[in-house]
């Protein structure tokens, strides 16, 4: 994500990373992302830039048509306008969105107000927003008067209509039934060891040892089937597993 600076650019992100303060002098080098949270490393000489010199860094075409928003070491984004400066000396000041959009949204994340660029977010995108783990981790959208919505990875959520969209992020917790018996997973995809683990912990690779794995009750990208070495499944709660084993000694 942070590509390297050349000799002589003072790496702001390994800056804070180290816990040092940045030199007073420039080059600086930033990072300056997307609305997928895809950050790229960028230059800048002047320590005091305005926000129409991030723009000018991250390239833009037409920067009256973007917004620009500093993403500070709280995980909170401020805007940043373009006539607008920022102290690129100061501790974690490192890293900048950047959005085509004339407007921005405001969304609650876990209590906590969040203002965006764009009229969508993904749901990955809200989890790293969130500070927790995309693998672990589930982000729901609340719903009045309704059942709450799950935002899955590459799902977006609409950010524009009226009022202020609520998030919240919980631990994932799957039950499943393996051979029967009830298991709880916290991640939304299972490899086939993971699998095969679940019904027989001490389980390891063994040359005369093979393990069957058909499941059922799955979730629509694998309703049912099987498993071997190497595969991969996404899980739902209810999800059904059998596993066996044989020995070919």
């Amino acid at each position: 994500m942070t590509g390297r600076f050349e000799e002589g650019v003072e790496d702001l992100a390994a800056a804070a990373s180290a816990g040092r303060v940045p030199r007073e002098h420039g080059p600086y080098g930033v990072l300056i992302g997307n609305d997928r949270l895809d950050f790229s490393p960028k230059v800048i000489a002047d320590p005091v830039p305005t926000g129409g010199q991030i723009l000018a860094a991250a390239e833009v075409d037409q920067p009256a048509e973007y917004l620009v928003y500093q993403m500070l070491a709280s995980g909170q984004l401020e805007e940043l306008r373009p006539e607008e400066t920022t102290d690129l000396r100061s501790s974690g000041v490192e890293k900048y969105l950047v959005f085509r959009s004339d407007r921005s949204f405001r969304f609650l994340l876990d209590d906590r107000a969040v203002d965006w660029g764009s009229n969508q977010i993904t749901g990955a995108t809200l989890k790293r927003l969130a500070g927790t783990k995309v693998a672990t981790h589930d982000v729901w959208q609340e719903v009045a008067g309704g059942d709450d919505r799950l935002v899955a990875d590459r799902e977006f959520a609409d950010l524009a209509a009226p009022g202020a969209e609520r998030f919240v992020t919980k631990p994932i917790a799957i039950r499943l039934v393996v051979n029967a018996r009830q298991r709880e997973v916290h991640k939304r995809q299972l490899g086939y060891w993971e699998v095969v683990k679940l019904a027989f912990p001490e389980a390891i690779p063994a040359e005369n040892t093979v393990y069957t794995i058909n499941y059922a009750r799955g979730p629509q990208a694998n309703p049912e089937g099987s498993m071997v070495a190497g595969q991969h499944v996404h899980v739902k709660d209810g999800m059904t597993f059998y596993v066996t084993v044989t020995d070919k000694s």
